[in-house]
């Protein structure tokens, strides 16, 4: 655990918002005697303990050599605010600003107040550690920042400019971030890369169906911290809480518990995130990373149930799960700490409901296994929280704690990213967090995640010839193979397919699951289908005249509740990119003159959001231009 880190660091901590004069500055840059700033990480972390806090009730400290009234800081935070309206400033005036509790830094000439930008997807702690400093250091490390739509975000911050000798003296003399992430385990080669740094990486969809359970090499990894390495001999995990006696458990106690085997899909609830970029005109979505369409897994956990291990910490979990015993009053959530933590020190937490925990069929396990082996570093060694048919979020990795609280998490483990906010929910209400907090807590975060399925192959862009059919007497068929999830424990009672956009659906076969049958409302794994699609009569009548056919497969599943994915991304668009389940669309090529398939080209990234391409370049590894 971090030095200064504790169970205070847990997410379920109280509001400490401070009034408006018990607002600290960061202390994030110090200035040397020569008038430079430099990276000073503790005093970065030390303001990062403030939170959200310092941000929210700070505005109105601007120092007088940049003071703007209330109505000119507003208009020059309104998106169509002209850049040639800002002031020339020097960066003495940046210096002094950020002594005075603002969070100030510096790109491409701009200056920019990023104080309010308590809704950072990457935590408020991580902006502070730029303040005084051009931002160049730290993207070139950070590249998910180098996709337009951030500069379009931070755009909205800017108060000034500098002189081009200013700017260029800034740039050289910020000092390059010394790269946290160094002795975090390699990127995995199959595996396509969203973020380096922490390192998240979707699976490439046209191999998924390959293996119904998804190899170590091939499931995605979701971080969001620096990943720990954890000595499994000094591991303890401490459950604690509402109704029970704290307990540790040594990793060898937690394997003296019968053991569970639980196979379920883990599907991270921002999966396809990249189909609402700009779906919606002008309106990027909101947060890294920016899922394509392989964050999703199925693999087989080994572990103890939670339950089992509440049970022998006091609690009547039988009693509980029956009501012959009432529940703790403040037994309404189970929050999860991890041992990862973020460059300020914050671990990563999160919160799911407590009655998924006693519930003997929630099957909820403290993993020490996948797929038969000791959990790998990159997904959860040594010990990880499965939380089936839950958001990939509620799966804590590194476990640490497990604390039964009538609190949920209030951190970005819940509301920060994993909220689904309505449509009409601006973007600016995200960026400024804290000044919208209320009405963007009034969304609950998500648990449960809804009915999914897309086809892996074929995949967007290949042509697929006709060899081995005789056009002249034979019709031609498109085989489709794809994966389909019901979400929340629910099984697939259907996936219809189309080869015409959905104009026209049949039904898909659907395979046999290798595992052992899995109870109704408790389908955690996937189901795989498969279908022969004969191509329409004047298909074929052009496939004779020797011309290529263009078509456009897709996919929709019903689940046993009978929900069904939504035609369109705009029908369920949310700014933060949740929940995204809109019929996948995979646009191919028959030609009557290719002789076998061919795959179509990868562009920058092998994987594509629904109708086969990015709305602007996916330019998420590149460094600043």
């Amino acid at each position: 655990m971090p030095a200064g880190v504790g169970v205070a660091a847990y997410a379920l901590r109280p509001e400490c918002e401070a009034k408006p004069s018990e607002a600290k500055p960061p202390a994030a840059v110090a200035v040397s005697p020569a008038g430079s700033s430099y990276v000073n990480p503790a005093a970065a972390a030390s303001a990062n303990a403030t939170f959200e806090a310092k941000a929210a009730k700070s505005a109105g400290t601007l120092a007088p050599a940049c003071k703007k009234t209330t109505d000119e800081m507003a208009a020059l935070k309104d998106p169509k605010c002209p850049v040639g309206k800002c002031r020339l400033m020097t960066r003495k005036e940046m210096v002094e600003l950020c002594d005075a509790g603002r969070v100030v830094v510096g790109f491409r000439g701009g200056v920019y107040d990023v104080t309010d930008f308590t809704g950072h997807p990457g935590g408020y702690g991580r902006i502070t550690m730029a303040a005084g400093n051009d931002l160049e250091a730290f993207w070139g490390l950070y590249t998910q920042h180098n996709r337009g739509h951030v500069y379009d975000i931070l755009e909205r911050y800017r108060i000034g400019s500098l002189s081009e000798a200013e700017a260029e003296s800034l740039r050289l003399e910020s000092p390059p971030l010394d790269n946290p992430y160094k002795d975090d385990p390699p990127p995995m080669p199959e595996l396509l890369t969203n973020t380096r740094y922490p390192y998240n990486a979707e699976g490439k969809l046209r191999y998924l169906t390959d293996s119904f359970i998804t190899p170590i090499g091939r499931h995605f990894v979701r971080n969001h911290g620096i990943v720990p390495d954890i000595d499994p001999e000094s591991y303890t995990l401490t459950v604690t809480g509402a109704g029970l006696k704290e307990t540790v458990f040594t990793l060898e106690q937690l394997k003296a518990f019968p053991r569970v085997d639980v196979t379920t899909v883990i599907q991270c609830n921002g999966n396809r995130r990249e189909d609402y970029h700009y779906c919606k005109e002008g309106v990027p979505a909101f947060g890294p990373p920016h899922w394509v369409c392989g964050a999703m897994g199925c693999a087989t956990w080994t572990g103890v149930r939670l339950r089992d291990l509440l049970a022998a910490s006091g609690m009547d979990v039988d009693g509980i799960s029956t009501r012959k015993v009432l529940a703790p009053k403040e037994a309404t959530h189970v929050g999860l700490l991890a041992s990862d933590t973020d460059e300020c020190g914050n671990q990563y937490c999160c919160s799911f409901p407590f009655e998924k925990a006693v519930d003997p069929f929630g099957d909820v396990i403290v993993a020490y296994a996948m797929n038969g082996q000791d959990i790998p570093r990159s997904h959860g060694y040594p010990v990880r929280c499965i939380v089936p048919g839950n958001a990939g979020a509620r799966n804590c990795k590194f476990l640490e704690r497990v604390t039964v609280t009538n609190n949920p998490c209030l951190d970005a483990g819940n509301w920060k990213q994993y909220a689904l906010h309505a449509m009409d929910v601006p973007l600016f209400k995200l960026q400024d967090f804290v000044e919208h907090k209320k009405e963007l807590m009034s969304d609950p975060p998500v648990m449960e995640m809804p009915v999914q399925s897309m086809i892996s192959v074929p995949t967007a862009g290949d042509t697929l010839c006709c060899s081995g059919v005789d056009l002249a007497k034979d019709v031609p068929t498109v085989k489709v193979k794809g994966l389909a999830w019901g979400g929340a424990g629910e099984g697939v009672n259907r996936v219809d397919v189309s080869l015409d956009g959905g104009k026209t659906f049949t039904r898909a076969d659907l395979l046999e699951r290798p595992i052992p049958k899995q109870r109704r409302r408790n389908e955690w794994a996937w189901q795989f289908f498969e279908k022969d699609i004969p191509l329409p009569a004047e298909h074929v009548a052009t496939l004779r005249r020797g011309e290529a056919v263009k078509l456009e497969l897709l996919s929709k599943a019903l689940n046993t509740s009978w929900n069904v994915q939504p035609e369109s991304a705009e029908s369920n668009f949310n700014v933060h990119g949740c929940c995204v389940n809109n019929w996948y669309r995979v646009p191919v090529t028959v030609c009557p003159k290719a002789t076998c398939d061919a795959r179509g080209p990868e562009g920058d990234f092998a994987n594509k959001p629904s109708g086969g391409a990015f709305k602007t370049p996916f330019q998420n590894m590149k460094p600043p231009r």
